[in-house]
């Protein structure tokens, strides 16, 4: 055996990075499989143009979703919990009347869904979403 004396100096010292580059990209594929998720509850839309008939609004029920979250039904604003009243008050008044919901572009979706369970629970079964005319 040969033994290298002490004062010979090596140079040709290398240090392997393969392990290392594989352990990395091991952790990182572990990372992006167990990675979960996050999904809002909301969806946002913009409600699209279209054309189509307009229905009588005489008989009509209108109910105005503004971007800042008022709900104006026929006019007249309502706080959030006194929809489905206000809307079972006027089933009584206007029993075939069709619930026409008119949102902001801006608006979320969960607010309209809201609307049409109220007007379902109140009664009403028929639906109209107001969009621009093209």
């Amino acid at each position: 055996m040969k033994f290298s004396k002490k004062g010979d100096n090596n140079n040709n010292i290398e240090v392997n990075l393969t392990p290392l580059i594989d352990v990395v990209f091991l952790l990182l594929i572990f990372f992006m499989v167990s990675t979960t998720f996050i999904y809002s509850n909301s969806i946002d839309v913009n409600l699209p143009a279209a054309k189509g008939d307009e229905t009588s609004v005489s008989e009509n029920i209108r109910v105005v979703l503004t971007q800042s979250g008022v709900i104006n039904i026929d006019g007249k604003a309502y706080p959030e919990n006194a929809v489905e009243k206000h809307l079972a008050q006027m089933k009584k008044s206007k029993p075939e009347s069709t619930v026409i919901i008119e949102a902001d572009k801006n608006v979320t979706h969960g607010r309209v869904v809201f609307v049409m369970d109220a007007s379902r629970k109140a009664g009403f079964d028929k639906f109209a979403i107001a969009v621009e005319e093209e």
